[in-house]
């Protein structure tokens, strides 16, 4: 299995449409694109932090093509549903870094 981690402050004003948003976008990667799944999570700290599943490294790379986002290849609907999502962030708050390690793996 292969995860996509995307994290972001979202503007308190935007956060239902962030979870209609990301509904739709999930949905589409799930239904027409090979995702096995995509989870959504807000932390105590308010960091939005979303993870797509992927059977695999190379599903997921041919899930979203070309190197500009969003691309032409996606349906009008998803390519506009992932640029209202990026407005939905606060550009205010920065991230912190966060770095991993893995300490056990069970694959």
């Amino acid at each position: 299995m292969f995860a996509v981690i995307y994290r972001s402050y979202i503007k308190p004003e935007a956060e239902k449409e962030y979870q209609r948003l990301w509904k739709i976008i999930a949905n589409y990667f799930i239904q027409h694109r090979g995702a096995f799944g995509s989870c959504l999570h807000k932390t105590e700290e308010g960091i939005w932090l979303a993870y797509s599943r992927w059977p695999d490294k190379a599903t997921r790379d041919a899930a979203w093509p070309g190197d500009r986002a969003p691309s032409h290849e996606l349906p009008e609907l998803i390519r506009n549903a992932i640029i209202q999502i990026k407005n939905c962030a606060d550009p205010q708050r920065k991230l912190p870094e966060m770095c991993m390690e893995v300490v056990d793996d069970l694959l």
